[in-house]
C-alpha cells in the first residue's frame, strides 16, 4: 500500500506563528512527501517566511491565491496534492513529532478511507487533552455521529488523515465560513456511507486558542444571520439526526451564556446578539431542554442578573 502524504496548510497572515507549525512538522519520525503552503494573499511576512522553507526544503511548496478564504485554499490544495493520503493542518497550531508516524500507520490496508486521532487544547498556558478510547475503527455512521457529540472527536480536518481519491471530488464550500470543516466531512460521511477510519487514540495535534475565536469576540452574526446557521442549514439538508440540532443548540446556548455575562459585566452593546441568539434558540428541538434553555429564550437579561456571576 503506498503511504505517501501531501499536507495542505493554508495560510493567512500568519507570519509570526507558522514556523511553530512547520518546525513541528520536521520534527516528526515521519515527514510528509509534500507540504503544501497554500497562501491565502498575505498582506505581512507570511509569504516571506514560507518561500524560505520552500527554499530550504524541496518537498515544501508555496502556493499563493487571492484572499478567497480558507476552504478556497484548501480546495487549491486538494487541485494540486499528488500522494495517496492528504492532511490539512492549520497555521497557527503544531503536532507531536509522532503525529504522521501514528495516522498513517494505522491506516493499515487499503480498506481504510483515513484515520482520526485525537488532539490538545492550548488555551491561555492550560494544555487540555482528548482522545478517543472507544473505539478502534469507526465507520461512516459512527464518526458522523461522533462529530457532532463526542468531544473526544469533534468536526476538526485536522485530526484527519483522508484517502486522496475519496476526497478529490469533493470540495469544502467555499460560502460557509465557519463549521466549514464539519460540513465537508458531512458531505463526505453521507455520500459514501461505507467508509472506514482507524482511531489513533493519542492526542497528537495541538489546537491553539485565541483570541480570534467568534465566541471569544463577541461578533457572533453575520447582519441578521448567526454565523454558524449557513453550515448547519446545509447540513441539516443532508441528515435528519437529532443530534444535529442538539450540537447546535449547544453552541446558541454557550454563545448566550459568553454574551450575557459581557452584559452584565457592563456591555450593553451586546443587547442585539442576545436577541439574535434568543430568537434563533425558538427556531429549534433539542431532545433535552434545560431550565436554563427556558430561561434564555423567555428573559435571557431577568435570568442574567438572578443568577450568580
Amino acid at each position: 500500500m503506498n503511504k505517501t502524504i501531501t499536507t495542505i496548510i493554508p495560510f493567512y497572515n500568519c507570519g509570526n506563528v507558522i514556523c511553530g507549525m512547520l518546525d513541528s512538522i520536521l520534527a516528526g519520525t515521519v515527514l510528509p512527501n509534500e507540504i503544501l503552503l497554500i497562501n491565502d494573499g498575505s498582506t505581512d511576512n507570511s509569504v516571506a517566511v514560507a518561500e524560505s522553507y520552500a527554499n530550504q526544503y524541496p518537498f515544501i511548496k508555496c502556493i499563493t491565491q487571492e484572499h478567497s478564504g480558507v476552504s478556497t485554499a484548501r480546495n487549491l490544495g486538494v487541485k494540486y496534492a499528488t500522494s495517496n493520503w492528504i492532511s490539512f493542518l492549520d497555521a497557527d497550531d503544531y503536532v507531536e513529532n509522532n503525529f504522521y508516524e501514528c495516522i498513517i500507520n494505522a491506516v493499515s490496508d487499503d480498506s481504510f478511507a483515513g484515520s482520526v486521532c485525537g488532539y490538545f487544547t492550548e488555551s491561555n498556558g492550560m494544555s487540555t487533552a482528548y482522545a478517543n478510547p472507544q473505539a478502534e475503527i469507526m465507520d461512516s455512521d459512527a464518526l458522523l455521529e461522533a462529530m457532532f457529540t463526542n468531544d473526544n472527536v469533534r468536526g476538526f480536518l485536522v485530526t484527519r488523515l483522508f484517502k486522496t481519491e475519496i476526497i478529490k471530488n469533493i470540495s469544502l464550500n467555499t460560502n460557509i465560513h465557519i463549521c466549514e470543516d464539519l460540513l465537508f466531512q458531512t458531505t463526505l460521511l453521507t455520500k459514501y456511507p461505507d467508509l472506514k477510519f482507524a482511531c489513533v487514540n493519542l492526542p497528537l495535534y495541538h489546537y491553539v486558542q485565541n483570541n480570534s475565536s467568534a465566541t471569544t469576540n463577541l461578533n457572533l452574526f453575520n447582519g441578521a444571520v448567526f454565523k454558524y446557521k449557513p453550515a448547519f442549514d446545509e447540513i441539516r439538508k443532508l441528515i435528519s439526526k437529532s443530534y444535529v440540532d442538539d450540537n447546535y443548540n449547544s453552541i446558541l446556548e454557550y454563545s448566550m451564556y459568553c454574551l450575557l455575562k459581557e452584559y452584565k459585566n457592563g456591555n450593553k452593546q451586546v443587547l442585539p446578539q442576545i436577541r439574535g441568539v434568543q430568537a434563533e434558540l425558538k427556531t429549534i428541538q433539542p431532545t433535552h431542554s434545560s431550565k436554563r434553555r427556558l430561561a434564555y429564550i423567555i428573559a435571557p437579561i431577568i435570568f442574567s442578573h438572578l443568577s450568580p456571576s
